[in-house]
């Protein structure tokens, strides 16, 4: 589903329509189920990449929030009884398990990036050396490069090392991380948002507002007209 076809600008209308009509609570659920129907039009296969890159970072960040949680604890606990060095390399310890965790959901997920975009341009590559010694060349790998994948790679990316430096919390609502994994808009052309400057905006309450609605539309079409 193309930003400049009529079935998204038609998307686009009942969305925003049903957004203002829904009660305000329910706004971010029905911004995730229209980025998810986005998604499932231009290929299901879209929802299982994004939906795999969603649950990976989600249970890494609870994972890394964990340790520093039972660090906490556990200093409080024992604060009499341990030396500045014993704290000092139990700290360590904890880095070192956040660490692995950090570094195993980069590799998953950047692996998962680098094989359905690269691994045919590298089979390319090798056959043009395989050629020259007439070789048998290697057959292309029939793979879908999933829609997006380059920017909410990139976005889960930022927002796990953000969580695993300790910038913010991460967030507990797999619902709410989802959405600012696939929110659609940013699908196809970014930004590449951070998790603190974007997830408030999405999260948060909106009533109608004539003024607001007005600056937003001409954006749009301001956008449309830079596309054409």
């Amino acid at each position: 589903m193309l930003f400049t076809s009529y079935s998204f600008i038609f998307f686009l209308i009942i969305l925003i329509l049903l957004y203002y009509l829904v009660p305000k609570r329910m706004q971010w659920k029905l911004l995730l189920l229209g980025s998810f129907v986005f998604y499932y039009f231009s290929g299901w296969s879209n929802l299982v990449y994004i939906s795999v890159t969603v649950v990976s970072t989600y249970f890494t960040g609870l994972k890394i929030d964990e340790l520093n949680r039972r660090q906490s604890a556990y200093l409080k606990e024992n604060r009499e009884k341990l030396t500045k060095d014993e704290k000092k390399l139990y700290k360590e310890k904890t880095k070192a398990k956040q660490w692995k965790w950090l570094l195993a959901c980069l590799i998953f997920n950047l692996g998962i990036l680098a094989v359905v975009k690269y691994t045919n341009f590298a089979i390319a590559n090798i056959n043009s050396i395989l050629s020259i010694f007439r070789m048998t060349e290697l057959s292309f790998v029939n793979i879908i490069l999933p829609m997006g994948i380059s920017f909410y790679t990139f976005k889960t990316m930022g927002y796990i090392i953000d969580v695993y430096r300790g910038k913010y919390e991460p967030e507990r609502n797999i619902g709410k991380l989802a959405l600012f994994v696939s929110f659609f808009p940013q699908l196809i052309q970014g930004p590449i948002s951070r998790y603190d400057d974007l997830s408030q905006t999405l999260y948060q309450e909106h009533s109608f507002d004539p003024k607001t609605f007005s600056y937003g539309f001409e954006r749009v079409l301001w956008g449309y007209f830079k596309k054409l």
